[in-house]
C-alpha cells in the first residue's frame, strides 16, 4: 500500500476524532515528473500517478462511527532502458473499520485493508494484498494531539510493518497547522483568507504482481520505495473545493523488478531486513516531480 494513502486514511481519523472543524472526504491527484534518466544509461521515461481516495465515515453512536474508504491509483512508465513501452501498474484497495472513543482523550481507530496490485492484464492471487491498521489519538489540549500505531500489509516482497508515532497541532487562531510523523509530515500556514501555503514530505512504498515475465521467465514483482518532498499552494476553487499546486523532488527513488519468489526477510518503514534480492532491471534517478491536488473538504 503507498505509505501516502495510509498518511491519508491516518490524518483522517485524527480529524474525526479531536479538534478539527472539517474532514477531507475525497482526493483526487495527478502527478508528473520530466524525463527521468535511468542509472548508467542515457535512456528516459517520464513517469505519471493518477490517485483517487473518498473516505464516507457513518457516525454509529457517541463512542463509534464507521469508516469505509476506497483507494484506487495507477503509475505509467518503462520499467527499463530495454523496454520501448512504458508499463501501466495500477491498484484498487478498501479500508474499513471504525473508530471507538475511549474516553475523551483517547480513541483508537481499528482498519482492515484488502487490495489488489498488479499490471491488470489478468486478475490473478499473487496481485492480492491484505493489511491492517490501529492507531490511537491521544488529546493533549484543544490545539494540540498525539498518535502512535501500527500498519501491517502482506506486500509482494514479504510482511510490511510501519510503527506509527507523531503529533498534530493546530493554532489557536486556525492559520497554522503541523502534522509531523515518524513517516511523513505537513507544515502550511493561511497566508490569506483564501491562499494557503506549506511543505510536505511523504515516504511512499507500493510493490505489484506482474502478470507477463519481463526479464525471464518466471513471475515477477515492481517495488517502489521514495521519500518526496514538496512546496505547495492551495486555493479554493468552489464550495468546500480547493486545488493544491505542488513542486517538489524525490529524496530517494527506487523503482525495481524482482522474481516473485525473491523476498526480504522483513520491511519495516523505510528499510528491509534480510534484502539480498537480486535486481532484474535498471533503476531510476532522483528528479523533480510536479503534482496537482483536488480535494473536497466537509465543514463540521
Amino acid at each position: 500500500m503507498r505509505i501516502y494513502i495510509l498518511s491519508g486514511l491516518l490524518f483522517f481519523s485524527i480529524q474525526i476524532n479531536f479538534a478539527q472543524d472539517y474532514i477531507d472526504l475525497a482526493n483526487l491527484s495527478y502527478s508528473l515528473t520530466p524525463q527521468n534518466q535511468f542509472e548508467s544509461s542515457n535512456a528516459q521515461t517520464q513517469v505519471e500517478e493518477l490517485e483517487f481516495q473518498f473516505t464516507f465515515p457513518q457516525v454509529l453512536d457517541e463512542k463509534n462511527t464507521l469508516i469505509a474508504n476506497v483507494m484506487l491509483e495507477s503509475n505509467a512508465l518503462r520499467l527499463d532502458p530495454s523496454l520501448a513501452d512504458r508499463t501501466t501498474l495500477a491498484s484498487l484497495g478498501l479500508a474499513l473499520g471504525f473508530n471507538h472513543r475511549y474516553s475523551e482523550k483517547l480513541a483508537i481507530t481499528y482498519l482492515v485493508i484488502p487490495k489488489i496490485a498488479s499490471d491488470l492484464k489478468q486478475i490473478t492471487g499473487q496481485g492480492f494484498q491484505l493489511g491492517g491498521l490501529a492507531l490511537a489519538t491521544l488529546k493533549k489540549n484543544e490545539n494540540l494531539n498525539y498518535k502512535f500505531g501500527l500498519y501491517a500489509n502482506t506486500e509482494e516482497f514479504g510482511l510490511f510493518l510501519v510503527p506509527y508515532v507523531g503529533f498534530y497541532y493546530l493554532s489557536p487562531s486556525k492559520r497554522f497547522e503541523a502534522y509531523i510523523t515518524t513517516i511523513n509530515g505537513d507544515i502550511n500556514y493561511m497566508l490569506t483568507e483564501k491562499i494557503n501555503i506549506g511543505g510536505d514530505v511523504n515516504g511512499l512504498t507500493s510493490s505489484y504482481a506482474l502478470d507477463d515475465p519481463y526479464f525471464g521467465s518466471s513471475p515477477e514483482y515492481f517495488a517502489k520505495n521514495t521519500t518526496e518532498f514538496f512546496a505547495y499552494v492551495r486555493y479554493p476553487v468552489a464550495k468546500n473545493l480547493f486545488l493544491k499546486a505542488k513542486a517538489g523532488y524525490s529524496i530517494t527513488r527506487t523503482y525495481k523488478v524482482f522474481e516473485q519468489s525473491d523476498k526480504v526477510d522483513l520491511g519495516l518503514s523505510l528499510f528491509f531486513l534480510g534484502d539480498d534480492r537480486n535486481l532484474l532491471n535498471t533503476p531510476l534517478q532522483k528528479g523533480a516531480l510536479f503534482k496537482l491536488e483536488l480535494l473536497y473538504r466537509f465543514p463540521l
